[in-house]
């Protein structure tokens, strides 16, 4: 299992995230990310505006960065 920042993601906090695979801490960023949204928080609305507003290019480019501190995050 591995531990990663909702902001190491491109969210908008220090919470944590965990899962056993980059798609599991995906999967549960998106959980969190729609919680915080629903309550109003207008920092996590602002950072999935910016990921929905690049280009597939440049959200492939941030996949591989999300990708990248997901495989150096040290396993728990």
């Amino acid at each position: 299992m591995k531990r990663i920042t909702c902001r190491d993601l491109g969210g908008a906090c220090d919470e944590v995230i965990k899962g056993n695979s980059f798609d599991e801490v995906g999967n549960n960023c998106r959980t969190h990310v729609m919680e915080h949204i629903k309550k109003g928080d207008r920092a996590h609305q602002a950072a999935v505006a910016a990921m929905q507003k690049a280009s597939p290019e440049e959200q492939k480019a941030m996949m591989a960065g999300f990708k990248k501190k997901y495989d150096e995050a040290p396993n728990m």
